[in-house]
């Protein structure tokens, strides 16, 4: 077993057991691989980056039904392919068209500007996400940071803190709902999104 295949063992392992920064790191290490792969698929940026949302999204929700005998590497790029072709599927009594045919071809060339496109988006994601965490209280801010971008774990928290390990798991818990109030995503989409400004901050 190769060390990629070790490390993504390890993650999957531990999104299972329900551990929010595996799930993120999981994303964080994927995201560009599917969507280079989803937009060889179909080369509409929202609906590749949709689908890769959802999968992400029902990974999270299934966590517990998940094997623990899979590879995650071409799990994940099957799954991709089965969502993107799902919302492509039409509607009943419509002619369904595979992707193996022309209108489904895979794109063989590599964009420069989607990775620029890319980039700019991940920009002002970052920046919405600072001027969230600047609207939370001092402790919401300080819990959010030990735990996402120095990744510690709870009973460390809560040693720094001065708080019980409950109180600290309650304490991030509403700071990760402030957050998605203000912004108006998942907890899904707030985890990948911290884990990503974390690997700007902390690279």
């Amino acid at each position: 077993m190769d060390v990629l295949t070790t490390a993504d063992t390890i993650l999957w392992t531990a999104l299972q057991q329900g551990d929010e920064q595996a799930f993120a790191n999981l994303y964080d290490r994927y995201f560009e691989r599917l969507y280079e792969y989803g937009m060889r698929l179909h080369p509409n940026d929202d609906q590749v980056k949709d689908a890769i949302q959802e999968l992400f999204i029902k990974l999270w929700t299934n966590r517990q039904n998940l094997s623990t005998t899979v590879d995650p590497r071409p799990y994940l790029f099957v799954a991709l392919r089965g969502t993107i072709y799902n919302r492509l599927r039409p509607r009943k009594n419509a002619v369904l068209v595979a992707f193996n045919q022309q209108e489904h071809d895979f794109l063989a060339h590599f964009s420069t500007e989607h990775a620029y496109i890319k980039k700019e988006q991940l920009r002002e994601q970052q920046q919405q996400l600072l001027q969230a965490l600047n609207q939370l209280n001092a402790r919401q801010k300080e819990i959010l940071y030990l735990r996402y971008f120095e990744e510690l774990d709870y009973d460390q928290i809560a040693n720094i803190m001065g708080i019980s390990v409950k109180g600290a798991y309650k304490l991030s818990a509403r700071a990760l709902k402030n957050m998605r109030d203000i912004l108006g995503i998942s907890s899904a989409i707030l985890l990948t999104l911290l884990a990503e400004l974390k690997t700007t901050i902390h690279p």
